[in-house]
């Protein structure tokens, strides 16, 4: 229930607040409230684990599963076809009931803490962790376990896709892997631990002035997740993807030994351990870069009306280093709307302050379409919005996804009267997901992340409305930074440059800290990435999953892309080793003997493998 595990509790190190003072008080309320609530939520999960259990045997049973099959298929098509009032009037509450839980839980170990400036205790503690996470592993080699994988539930992971492999393989406890273990404001990085999400991260900084270089949207997007998988946001035209701004792991080999690397130590594993999906090792802290905040995003509206001016106009501010932030919703095959933003330190009078993070607020993706409406010839709207309510401004609507879910969310009376509520999860969601819902999932529905160079993205956007025709689609610029020269030289290959044409804005000097590993260098003239996301119900009359998926990444590996692996993926092995370069991968697994305990990324990302 969110309280640390006894082998991840070092004796003693606790700062104890005096008791009568306010911290000591706070400290006190929220212990007790654990000590209650623990019990009562082992308890409670006990019992409904138990009542599931008679429940499934009853309706296996010979005698009973024939009375009970009317009742149980009764309820999954309440689940089914009654989403909106399911997800309202159960996942929304629970929702809110395990944001409230966790906020305690890491309320009250910072309450034990001393500030994240003074990081001896907090290192302490993550020591402790990472000796659990090696006695684990070294317990499960020594059972026999032929595959080791994280026990983190498939439910909370962000990803749709099922990890059934979970069921079969060694699982290694690491949710406790979840703080911030030191704010460096001299080294300007934060070091943190891979269970610490977006929504954490990006208020313990923006307090004290700081923010990451890249801070993707969603507030469950964890540190982990991001690097052994995929993390991009809109100022990755500038800082290139998530795994560019770390600039060093900590890793827990298939052996139990941990090993620390960086560009200068260990760098072929540093290299690697971005898009690895933990077939590595297991990531247990990451070092990543910070940049000074501001307290404001100045964000301009730049409807578009055809595809050339859409292409044009995000391309055009996607080169501008002076943009802090770029992205483009595209809502029809002709038509978006561009969006540059820009740091501000305060809002000028009369300008307009727009809090998004108010549960009566439209959703951001519908605000966004009303500046489609403008006259043509009208000034560019201007808005400023909170940081940070900037940086989630996608959270409440899970980008545009939650209008197939709560369709009539963005309607006045239910933004005024019910959407204080709060937005569903999604761990929660896919938790309570029926298989005809599953079906529905995996076979009318898509969610996908595809990079290609920016020089064709009008092809890619035909491509999309052919097979797809899913809108919106969200387009974010994406800087496509070089490996270290020494890596280079081994490939034989030149070191990308900034920029096409020498009339375009350079981009200012920046030292790359982490080489694109399994990214193969793209040639001078692609520096500049787009990733197209597609997410929502496909309305082509072409589109089969499995076909138009097919169709989609033999596209993507035409023109030198990549395909974000969250999601599923079609590709053969051969086709999947085409898109991404295997090279510096296969040495780094032959070298620390990760194949005798972890799998290649394929078979975790693989729709086929996988199962």
């Amino acid at each position: 229930m969110g309280t640390l595990s006894k082998e991840a509790r070092p004796a003693a190190t606790h700062v104890r607040p005096f008791l009568l003072s306010p911290r000591g008080l706070a400290l006190l309320g929220v212990q007790t409230f654990f000590a209650l609530a623990t019990p009562l939520f082992g308890a409670t999960v006990w019992t409904l684990g138990k009542a599931g259990a008679v429940l499934k045997a009853l309706a296996n049973g010979r005698i009973t599963g024939p009375l009970l099959a009317p009742f149980l298929d009764l309820t999954a098509d309440f689940v089914t076809y009654n989403r909106g009032i399911f997800a309202t009037v159960f996942v929304a509450p629970a929702s809110i009931a395990w944001d409230a839980v966790e906020a305690l839980r890491d309320w009250m170990f910072d309450l034990q803490m001393p500030p994240v400036g003074d990081a001896t205790l907090r290192k302490q503690i993550h020591a402790a962790r990472v000796a659990n996470v090696q006695r684990q592993i070294r317990e499960l080699v020594t059972a026999g376990a032929t595959r080791l994988c994280t026990a983190r539930p498939g439910f909370l992971a962000m990803s749709m896709k099922a990890g059934i492999y979970k069921k079969h393989w060694g699982g290694v406890e690491v949710h406790a892997l979840r703080d911030i273990i030191e704010i460096d404001e001299e080294r300007e990085v934060v070091r943190v631990e891979p269970g610490c999400n977006m929504g954490r991260l990006s208020r313990e900084l923006i307090k004290k002035g700081w923010s990451l270089q890249v801070l993707p949207e969603l507030d469950d997007l964890t540190v982990g997740g991001l690097i052994n998988g995929f993390g991009i946001e809109t100022s990755s035209h500038k800082y290139g993807l998530f795994q560019h701004t770390c600039t060093a792991f900590e890793i827990v080999l298939p052996n139990g030994d941990v090993v620390y690397c960086d560009k200068d130590h260990e760098p072929d594993l540093f290299a690697t351990i971005p898009w690895s999906h933990g077939t590595i090792g297991f990531l247990v802290a990451a070092e990543i870069k910070l940049i000074r905040a501001k307290p404001y995003v100045q964000i301009e509206y730049i409807p578009c009306h055809t595809q050339q001016e859409c292409v044009e106009v995000f391309e055009r501010a996607s080169r501008d280093n002076g943009n802090d932030f770029v992205e483009e919703l595209m809502y029809s095959k002709e038509m978006g709307v561009v969006m540059i933003g820009k740091l501000a330190s305060s809002v000028p009078k009369g300008a307009t302050l727009n809090v998004l993070s108010r549960w009566y607020k439209p959703w951001f993706f519908t605000h966004v379409a009303s500046f489609l409406k403008r006259p043509a010839g009208a000034p560019h709207a201007v808005e400023y919005l909170p940081l940070r309510d900037y940086y989630h401004r996608h959270t409440r609507s899970i980008f545009w996804e939650i209008q197939d879910i709560v369709p009539s969310g963005n309607s006045w009376w239910y933004r005024y009267f019910i959407a204080w509520i709060g937005t569903p999860k999604i761990s929660i969601l896919k938790m309570t997901t029926t298989g005809k819902l599953k079906v529905l999932w995996e076979t009318k529905h898509v969610a996908q992340d595809l990079l290609v160079p920016i020089s064709t993205l009008k092809e890619s956007l035909d491509l999309f409305h052919d097979e797809l025709e899913v809108y919106p689609l969200w387009l974010c610029p994406m800087r496509m930074l070089s490996p270290p020269k020494n890596l280079l030289a081994e490939r034989g290959e030149a070191p990308a440059v900034a920029v096409l044409n020498s009339d375009e804005p350079a981009y200012p000097p920046q030292e790359v800290t982490t080489p694109t590993g399994s990214l193969t260098p793209p040639p001078p003239a692609e520096q500049l990435f787009v990733d197209v996301g597609a997410y929502g119900v496909p309305k082509s009359q072409k589109f089969h999953y499995e076909r138009s998926l097919q169709v989609i990444e033999k596209f993507v590996r035409g023109v030198q892309g990549y395909q974000a692996l969250y999601a599923d993926t079609m590709m053969s092995r051969g086709e999947f080793r085409e898109m991404f370069d295997h090279q510096l991968y296969d040495k780094v697994r032959e070298r620390f003997n990760c194949g005798e305990r972890l799998p290649e990324i394929w078979d975790k990302v693989n729709k086929n493998a996988r199962a």
